[in-house]
């Protein structure tokens, strides 16, 4: 049930089955493309989506807070509020979608201890945060953009309180698991403060504190790259590569393709099961959505994810350019006719934000996979397939176009759903073909009855009298087939007269 509005039917189906799911049914029985959502928003370009209804898009969702908030007491840590309330928006969600994964992001490096869902976390002046020479706290540096205190999570007090934040979420069965920010083992994110060796130690000892007090059963996922979170890998289920144009060599071109291939195999090979893995790129900030070049990315990295991935993809082409340089995100509460005219004309003028897009391209169903991950078509370099059990995704950065050839007429979710064998496909491209189904023999339309009574070859005169001498008893000359021949069997034949 994904991208859909669900039918009553599958609704009240769904009501009864999504707690039957396990973990990793729910996971290994998803459809493809599976597209996360992480720090959820609106979708710009779905307006008539409610936004319980957007959320269930899809298939991994953080950080849901479900109206709780976390409470201190000492060095426990428990979560507190309307659980009746939280656990009925819980259920809302999966009724809906119920291989959707629920994560809540655990802050590590930084938090604002103000908000809603952590005021009663960090109450007191004991908490250890960072500090500068005058006992100042330290913000996220630079402070203009990230305005968190920043926490001292090598010291044990903040270790034990990240861990016991971790029982609580698994303790509560709300959420399958939780998202750690900022994971970095080739550097120092507390920059200037302390050591290499320092940040080291006190991650592996956070991710050991909530292995031995939870088991297998909690998800962990972390931002990172497997480059940055390699050692974390006995302990994790995924890591969430949070990708930007600005960072990466060629600029989403051939380098930076392989890169992610390498990345995502290696994840996908060495962390726990079930994997959660994540893959999220950026748009051109400075053209629409529905550009030729960010819809080609587009499918070319959602392509790249399905074939070299079992795991979750996100697409970003947000901000525009600076047009609407003063709007951020809470500008529509201040400005409502601004907010109308944003939804309404989303593809057509350029603007600053940082709502979601949803591409028609997601909404192709594929299944689960079949096929192994990173097979290349008829062993050409750079050109990948992957078989799902509704069809095949294909991604290319061989360095020019192919035509692939499949063994059964398939359609092609780009290029106008053709059915057929062949179909080309462009360099740094990549395309979802579905199989065609195949109309059960019970629903096809059978054809009409013969009139021909006669069976010389036209309908006339003749088959209206031997219609006409049947009257009132069965046989062939019932022709609607309701036991009796009868004036609607005349009316019929007339009907056919050549």
């Amino acid at each position: 049930m994904k991208r859909k509005i669900v039918s009553l039917l599958i609704f009240v189906l769904t009501t009864v089955a999504f707690a039957d799911l396990t973990l990793q049914e729910a996971i290994e029985g998803k459809s493809n493309p599976s597209i996360a959502a992480p720090w959820v928003e609106w979708f710009v370009n779905r307006p008539e989506l409610s936004y319980l209804e957007m959320t269930t898009f899809h298939d991994m969702f953080w950080s849901p807070e479900f109206g709780l908030r976390f409470q201190r007491n000492g060095t426990e840590v428990q979560l507190v509020g309307d659980w009746v309330e939280a656990r009925r928006q819980r259920d809302e969600l999966l009724e809906l979608n119920p291989n959707m994964i629920l994560i809540v992001q655990i802050d590590m490096r930084g938090t604002d201890p103000y908000h809603p869902f952590l005021t009663g976390l960090y109450d007191g002046d004991d908490f250890p945060w960072v500090r500068g020479e005058n006992g100042e706290q330290i913000l996220g540096s630079p402070p203009e953009i990230y305005t968190d205190l920043l926490i001292d999570f090598t010291h044990p007090k903040a270790q034990e309180t990240i861990v016991n934040q971790a029982i609580a979420v698994a303790n509560s069965g709300l959420w399958d698991g939780i998202f750690i920010d900022y994971w970095d083992e080739t550097g120092v994110i507390l920059g200037g403060y302390r050591t290499f060796e320092e940040e080291q130690t006190a991650r592996t000892r956070i991710l050991e504190g909530i292995r031995d007090a939870v088991g297998d059963d909690l998800l962990i996922l972390v931002n990172g790259t497997w480059e940055t979170a390699a050692r974390a890998a006995p302990y994790i289920n995924g890591i969430f590569i949070e990708s930007y144009r600005a960072d990466l060599p060629d600029n989403y071109s051939y380098e930076s393709m392989k890169w992610f291939e390498r990345n995502l195999l290696e994840m996908e090979t060495h962390l726990q099961e079930p994997r959660i893995n994540c893959l999220k790129a950026e748009g051109i900030g400075s053209q629409l959505p529905t550009s030729p070049e960010n819809l080609q990315s587009m499918r070319c990295l959602t392509t790249l994810s399905l074939t070299h991935s079992d795991g979750y993809f996100l697409d970003e082409p947000h901000p525009h350019d600076s047009t609407y340089l003063d709007y951020q995100g809470a500008a529509y509460h201040r400005n409502p006719a601004y907010w109308i005219i944003h939804r309404e004309q989303h593809d057509t003028f350029a603007h600053t934000h940082s709502k979601e897009y949803w591409y028609d391209f997601w909404d192709a169903d594929l299944g689960q996979p079949v096929g192994e991950k990173a097979e290349l078509y008829q062993n050409r370099r750079g050109l990948f397939i992957r078989e799902f059990t509704n069809g095949w995704a294909v991604y290319n950065r061989s360095g020019r176009a192919h035509n692939i050839k499949f063994i059964e007429k398939v359609s092609g979710v780009e290029s106008g759903r053709q059915e057929k064998y062949w179909h080309e496909i462009p360099d740094l491209d990549g395309e979802i073909y579905l199989k065609i189904p195949e109309v059960p023999q019970s629903s096809q339309k059978p054809e009409p009855p013969s009139v021909d009574l006669n069976a010389d070859g036209v309908v006339n005169i003749l088959d209206l009298i031997i219609v006409a001498n049947a009257f009132g008893t069965p046989g062939e000359a019932d022709i609607n087939g309701d036991g009796d021949v009868n004036i609607l069997d005349l009316i019929s034949v007339a009907q056919r007269l050549d």
